[in-house]
């Protein structure tokens, strides 16, 4: 609404007119239908452990009461005073602790129309007489389970005095014992915090090497947006595939539902949630508790891999397939079983030094993803080199490549699917990864990388074949581009080496966020 000539204020002025203010719009939220109890029924019944509920947004109105409530001229800025005069995250607390599930809040660090925010020389101040003692207020009086923590983008943690905070919520707070927050202390992503986030990451731009969660809406949303229609939410299996494919990489799925003005949640969001539980029903044991696939950061073409102490958990997301190959495993299988049909005997297996063949018949599938479980005999000893994909191309994704050098790393920001190899100052760095190929033949070679400065070249090394490729200038290093580089000739199936290396005096680095082969003839 800041934006005057955005489509957001021109919808704004067309339905409510020039003079609306935005705390006009605090009668109109009555939570009237509100029943805590039955959102965490639904909750409890989609086969969720954990509940974040916004208690204080960007524009600051607590969903609870308190005693730091300002919003340009407006006070008493919260839903006990204001609103639907009710204590929401107290409430919403009682009724999940009474389910089981663990209560959390998300938090803005800043707050658009407060008065010591909006004037810059009183900035250091709204961080020592608001955000700080307004945080410790709802910390000390709803003791979260876990703290999401946003809105800190416009300084760094230096500037929010987040060491400061983050001491007395791990040494003095009464949730230090068990509190665990995300990684929004201030220009600190992926960097400090107890749970990486993956803001629509797409669940695969996040290392199992630590703690990280994807957070995302059922659409393009994270609140209730009435002008989305059907087209533009995740199918529920899209969010089953979804959950699996956060848990084969190491995470978990935080997934927003956007409740109406009057305290519904959409029907259609209803649906989404249930179905997701009934899929949990009989999977569960490949999601809760289980870890990364041991063969991270491979990918496989069909779907995904969960592990556990002695099982791995194929989830085989084509419910068309009757058969299916795992290469890799050099663990001995001492058993196999469809998970939702455990007694079911006619899922036929067999194991051949590294390879294991599954067969068995198309009515035991599920729509949205079918889990092979297998029992293993000691820790996976696995095979990680990626393989082949089925339609002809080798995918070698930033996780995938290995970096020989001091400086260069991966680094994601915590949004959108840019995971990529950067801080790549030094010229000496080497970036390698190998692959199996299966079917000789003529490949395009292709890169995918981001330079925000002119100039520099690299080296590029298939097998006996180089590349000396001169880089774009995209404008940025996660502005990615892919340019292809050559034509690679492989003469035989097997295992092949790509390294890439700097090769200009005027290096600068880059984002290099994927090498990609190709079939020529595609």
């Amino acid at each position: 609404m800041n934006h005057k000539a955005s489509a957001t204020w021109n919808f704004h002025r067309r339905v409510y007119g020039e003079d609306f203010r935005y705390e006009y719009f605090v009668p109109m939220f009555k939570a009237e239908l509100w029943d805590p109890n039955r959102w965490c029924d639904l909750f409890a019944k989609s086969g969720a452990k954990y509940v974040v509920t916004t208690a204080n947004y960007h524009d600051g109105f607590a969903m609870y009461p308190t005693e730091y409530a300002q919003f340009n001229e407006t006070d008493r800025w919260n839903s006990v005073e204001r609103g639907p005069r009710r204590d929401i995250i107290g409430e919403l607390n009682t009724a999940g602790e009474k389910r089981g599930l663990k209560m959390g809040i998300y938090y803005s660090v800043y707050e658009w129309y407060h008065p010591l925010w909006k004037n810059p020389d009183t900035r250091t101040r709204y961080v020592t007489e608001h955000w700080h003692p307004k945080f410790k207020e709802v910390v000390t009086k709803y003791k979260p389970w876990f703290i999401f923590l946003d809105g800190e983008w416009s300084a760094d943690h230096t500037f929010w005095r987040s060491a400061e905070l983050a001491a007395w919520l791990y040494n003095e707070s009464p949730c230090r014992e068990y509190v665990v927050v995300n990684d929004r202390w201030g220009k600190c992503r992926g960097v400090h915090g107890d749970v990486y986030e993956s803001e629509y990451g797409g669940g695969e731009s996040c290392s199992p090497e630590h703690p990280w969660q994807e957070d995302r809406g059922m659409g393009h949303s994270y609140g209730y947006n009435r002008a989305e229609g059907i087209e533009e939410y995740d199918s529920a299996i899209e969010m089953i595939q979804m959950l699996v494919r956060c848990t084969a990489n190491g995470g978990n799925y935080l997934l927003c539902v956007g409740p109406t003005g009057d305290g519904r949640i959409p029907v259609i969001m209803q649906e989404r949630l249930l179905q997701i539980g009934e899929w949990l029903g009989p999977h569960g044991e490949a999601i809760y508790g289980a870890k990364a696939s041991p063969f991270w950061p491979r990918q496989f073409d069909r779907g995904f891999i969960s592990a556990k102490p002695g099982k791995l958990y194929l989830h085989l997301f084509d419910p068309k397939a009757t058969s299916l190959e795992l290469t890799g495993l050099k663990n001995r299988v001492t058993g196999a079983r469809i998970l939702e049909h455990p007694n079911e005997t006619s899922l036929k297996w067999a194991q051949n030094d590294e390879t294991i063949s599954f067969e068995w018949p198309i009515h035991l599938n599920n729509d949205a993803v079918t889990v092979i479980a297998l029992d293993i005999e000691g820790q996976p000893d696995v095979d990680k080199t990626q393989q082949q994909s089925a339609d002809g191309t080798v995918n070698l994704g930033c996780r995938l490549l290995r970096i020989d050098g001091k400086t260069a790393r991966v680094e994601y920001g915590g949004h959108g699917n840019n995971a990529c190899i950067t801080n790549w100052t030094d010229s000496n760095d080497a970036v390698m990864a190998q692959f199996d190929l299966i079917k000789p033949g003529q490949y395009n070679l292709q890169l995918t990388y981001g330079t925000a400065a002119k100039g520099g070249s690299v080296s590029v090394v298939v097998g006996d074949s180089r590349f000396d490729h001169e880089l774009a200038h995209t404008g940025g290093e996660k502005r990615f581009k892919t340019v292809t580089v050559g034509k690679v000739e492989f003469g035989a199936p097997g295992r092949h080496q790509i390294t890439i290396k700097p090769q200009s005096d005027a290096w600068s680095g880059i984002g290099l966020r994927s090498i990609r082969l190709l079939p020529a003839d595609n």
